[in-house]
């Protein structure tokens, strides 16, 4: 397993007999002990007619076992040693973790154990649940990530599991026809919670050993239904999903405008990441770059490039700016900006010194990271083993093995006007559609062939500069030689008027400093107005 050398843990790497890949970490300075166990089953899995059957599933799972029947046993013995516990439900994967002080990890892991191996699924609790997860829907229904979500899932295939509603309310998940949906969520636990879609991490002072000697007693009888290697077959687009112009109505007053460019999925590139080369190149903020050039225009606040969903067989590459209320009438001139980037990448940012600059700050930011707090450490990594190969599971956020510019370029075939769905979320905009579930209002227009030759354009305005190499990066990781041993720092620049000191560090010897600067002015306290200001 590929470690930090800045990592003091211990770590060890198994699959239990019925296929369940576990990872344990031993530290010797633990103060808290913490697991997480993930399930590739999310709400892609629901039923058509169960939709919210997976979200559902998850909170039943917390409300009583066979050997601890009592509903809520589990969450009072992690509060009642110092812990704390969740769980959360996404598209492809459902994840529950918990942290507790050392001495009770063994009692929690024994009740964390049996929500895979024996629930009871409570009828008492069933619709005091059913009305928690209703709650959760309805305190979104205002959340303008959620709406803008929703009119997402409307705009791609509808036979793609990403257009499934996600959340569950009383309308899907309600008894039907005098027949309770206990039956249901038992019949869905047994066919999809099966050990080899499952990953499990602990992390805690106890020894590797002992933590293995736990999780082979208490793990290992979660069946296996033979389930691994499950796919999505459905492309997720259409040639309705693209080329295309959403407009989304928010609650909240804002301005955004997202470019959304579909790719298959990029799991198995993972160690390569050939799409972060190209959020670097988009979200560069220097002169020359296409986010100060728009906002010089008064058109933009802010450009981030590069986020977006994805899934086993689907990536997301947006690129979203915030508007101005001037920009609002230039969304054609912003978008024919970026296509005019892209096509300057296209022709001269295809260089292996930009790629070798990316991965120099991750392998910089891999070597000397910072411990992560126990909880998120397990949590985190539960969800790297059901992606990453067991040795990249602490590698692979960082992993960037080399520059592929067949693969680079294969993928800007995917950068282009036929290709993009450009969503507009403003108030006063022109709606005739509403979405399903949180009422959005909405519209969709088709690109006419005249817009898509202005946004190929060649625009003489704009004098678009591609990032100069980065002089601060740091290549040599090593520290530099101690050159004194002093306690206090030194004065090295006497100049009038200024002082610079340093003292070097001697105890943690990472790349990393810290720098204080103090202006000492008469001037700035010189008047009531002049303190107003320096504040």
């Amino acid at each position: 397993m590929h470690l930090s050398p800045n990592d003091s843990n211990q770590y060890r790497y198994l699959t239990l007999s019925n296929g369940l890949r576990v990872l344990l970490i031993h530290s010797d300075t633990a103060q808290q002990s913490a697991a997480a166990l993930a399930v590739n089953v999310g709400h892609f899995d629901d039923p058509v007619d169960r939709q919210g059957l997976a979200h559902y599933l998850e909170h039943m799972l917390f409300l009583g076992t066979e050997k601890y029947p009592k509903v809520g046993e589990f969450q009072s013995y992690i509060s009642q040693h110092g812990g704390t516990n969740n769980a959360w439900t996404g598209t492809e994967h459902t994840c529950f973790f918990f942290d507790v002080t050392p001495s009770a990890f063994e009692n929690a892991l024994d009740r964390f154990s049996q929500f895979f191996t024996a629930p009871l699924f409570n009828e008492e609790a069933l619709d005091k649940e059913r009305q928690a997860v209703d709650s959760e829907y309805k305190l979104k229904l205002n959340d303008d990530s959620r709406r803008l979500y929703q009119v997402n899932k409307e705009v791609i295939n509808p036979e793609h599991p990403f257009s499934k509603f996600s959340v569950g309310n009383l309308d899907t998940l309600g008894d039907r026809d005098g027949q309770s949906i206990r039956d249901e969520i038992v019949e869905f636990h047994h066919s999809q919670y099966s050990a080899d879609l499952m990953t499990l991490t602990l992390f805690g002072p106890q020894s590797l050993d002992e933590q293995q000697a736990w999780v082979e007693a208490m793990f290992a009888d979660i069946p296996n239904h033979q389930l691994s290697g499950k796919s999505i077959d459905v492309p997720i687009g259409t040639e309705d999903s693209t080329g295309i112009l959403v407009q989304i109505e928010p609650i909240k007053e804002f301005r955004k405008l997202i470019l959304t460019f579909p790719m298959p999925g990029m799991d198995k590139h993972y160690g390569v990441k050939p799409l972060s080369y190209f959020a670097h190149l988009l979200g560069y903020e220097g002169e020359g770059s296409l986010m100060l050039q728009l906002k010089s225009k008064g058109w933009i606040t802010s450009l981030s490039a590069g986020g977006g969903a994805s899934g086993s067989n689907y990536r997301d590459f947006t690129v979203s700016c915030t508007l101005t209320p001037e920009g609002l009438d230039h969304v054609d001139d912003i978008i024919q900006a970026v296509f005019q980037y892209l096509t300057m990448i296209k022709q001269d940012g295809m260089n292996e010194w930009r790629y070798l600059e990316k991965q120099a700050v991750l392998e910089s930011a891999f070597r000397f990271q910072e411990p992560s707090r126990p909880l998120d450490l397990v949590s985190h990594l539960v969800i790297n083993m059901q992606h990453y190969q067991p040795h990249d599971i602490i590698y692979g956020d960082y992993k960037m093995s080399g520059y592929d510019e067949d693969l680079q370029r294969s993928l800007l075939q995917y950068l282009s006007v036929d290709n993009v769905r450009v969503t507009l979320i403003a108030k006063g905009l022109e709606y005739n559609r509403t979405a399903e579930w949180y009422f959005t209002p909405y519209s969709v227009t088709t690109f006419s062939s005249e817009q898509k030759r202005f946004f190929q354009q060649i625009d003489p305005r704009w004098q678009f500069v591609l990032p100069e190499k980065n002089p601060y990066i740091c290549y040599d990781l090593d520290p530099m030689p101690f050159e004194n041993g002093g306690s206090l720092p030194e004065l090295i620049e006497d100049l009038e008027g200024f002082r610079l000191w340093h003292l070097q560090d001697d105890e943690f010897r990472v790349p990393k400093g810290v720098v204080y600067v103090a202006i000492d002015s008469s001037h700035a306290v010189a008047s009531p107005k002049n303190i107003v200001k320096t504040r």
